[in-house]
This record gives C-alpha cells, sequence and structure tokens, in this order.
C-alpha cells in the first residue's frame, strides 16, 4: 500500500511539472474576453508591430533619383568683374526653363546625410548638367512627413549651344565651366521601410567662364567672358534606403 501512494505521489508531482512548463506566463481579460500569452509573446508582438511599414526613414545608404522643372536666369548678374565692362551692354537676358534629371548617391548618419549628387537640365539651346557635393538634414522626430533641409556645393559645364547667344558666328571651341552653391527644402515621407519619397524647392547660384577663340582679327587669339545667375527648381524624388 506505502508502494502504491509512493508511485502515485510521484506520477502527480511529474504531472504537475508538466503542466506548469506548458502553462502560458500571462493570462489577461477584457471586452473581447480571456486572453493567454506565452513567454515568446512580447516578440512576436514587436516584429508584427514593425512590419514592412515605419513611420520614419532609415537606412544607411540612400540611392535616390529625381526629376522635376528648371528655371536658370544665366544673366541675372551681369555686371560681375568676370564681364569685360565693354561687353557687358552687349549681353542680352537670357532666361530659359526646361526638364531636370537626377541621381544621388547619400549616406545617413542620425538625422544627417551627406553624398555626391548629379543633375542635367535640358534647356534650350543648352544644357547644363552639374555634379557636387550635397549635406542634408532630416527631422526625423515628427513622423510620416519629415521637414528636410539641404546644402550643395556644385561644379557646373555646359554642352551644346552657347549660353550667350548671338556669339556663334565670333567664337568657336567655346569651353564653359564654373561653380555655385544650392540651397533646398523640402519634405519626405516614408512609403515602406526602404522606400520614401520627397518633394523639393532648390535654389541655386551659379557662376560659368566661357574660353573660345575669335575669328575676327584672324590672329586665333583666346577669348575669355562669364556671367553669373540663379536657378529654381522643383524636385520630386524617389529614394530606396538599404541598410541598417
Amino acid at each position: 500500500m506505502k508502494r502504491l501512494a509512493f508511485a502515485l505521489s510521484m506520477l502527480w508531482m511529474f504531472a504537475a511539472s508538466a503542466s506548469a512548463q506548458s502553462m502560458p506566463t500571462t493570462i489577461s481579460a477584457d471586452d473581447g474576453g480571456v486572453q493567454l500569452k506565452g513567454p515568446n509573446a512580447a516578440e512576436e508582438d514587436t516584429e508584427e508591430k514593425r512590419g514592412v511599414y515605419e513611420k520614419k526613414v532609415g537606412g544607411i545608404v540612400w540611392l535616390e533619383a529625381t526629376v522635376g522643372p528648371s528655371r536658370f536666369d544665366a544673366t541675372r548678374f551681369r555686371t560681375l568683374d568676370i564681364v569685360p565692362p565693354e561687353a557687358q551692354a552687349l549681353i542680352p537676358s537670357v532666361v530659359v526653363s526646361g526638364p531636370e534629371f537626377g541621381a544621388a548617391l547619400r549616406f545617413r548618419t542620425g538625422s544627417s546625410t551627406i553624398g555626391f549628387r548629379f543633375k542635367r537640365a535640358d534647356y534650350q539651346p543648352f544644357d547644363l548638367t552639374s555634379v557636387g557635393l550635397d549635406l542634408g538634414f532630416l527631422v526625423r522626430a515628427v513622423p510620416f512627413v519629415h521637414p528636410s533641409i539641404r546644402v550643395g556645393f556644385n561644379y557646373y559645364t555646359t554642352t551644346g549651344g552657347l549660353v550667350i547667344p548671338g556669339f556663334e558666328n565670333l567664337l568657336v571651341g567655346v569651353k564653359s565651366h564654373g561653380g555655385g552653391a544650392t540651397i533646398g527644402a523640402g519634405l519626405r515621407i516614408p512609403v515602406v521601410r526602404w522606400v520614401s519619397i520627397a518633394m523639393d524647392f532648390d535654389y541655386s547660384i551659379i557662376g560659368l567662364v566661357f574660353r573660345g577663340t575669335e575669328t575676327l582679327s584672324g590672329t586665333g587669339a583666346t577669348v575669355t567672358a562669364g556671367t553669373a545667375g540663379t536657378a529654381i527648381a522643383g524636385t520630386f524624388a524617389l529614394t530606396v534606403h538599404l541598410g541598417g
């Protein structure tokens, strides 16, 4: 009889131990009824909440494509010293507009980004190409729609026709290049964890220097002239976020 009682006691202890291990660690009740949560429920809930959508943009490497309208007043500052005084009166007002396409490679640390940006604006009768350093700051504390500002320092060059018309028959072999700075502001909207879109407005100051060989005197002398102006652009950006 003692052996039977000992065996039943041991069986009850094993059953109680197994039941304790299989019991959920949390029991809660609400309007929906009684809910049982196991020890891994917290990890599952965290992953489910994270999902594919996050209210803040992330990633360490940003790959970006941009497109939008652009307007360039090439003769906004015609009285700069780089323009010969005797030629200033001959320079017509040049204001052109056209589509602008671009791409950027940016690296994010915290709310700041740094990278390189390429842009090409298709004007008539010339195209304006720029490449430069891009610095940005993003207000990630604001969810869903992040305000942002950017500063850029760029190298510029032109292809196609002359920026200043009317000199086509006076100069040959013309090459133009220059530099400038851009400041921009906009809004960035996260779509899913690895994709965001942005809308920006940019204002740029651009200086260009032209060098060519004059054809009037027959001496083949090199002529240098220049102009400086401002450009404005509205940009729509699609960005892919990698890493992090």
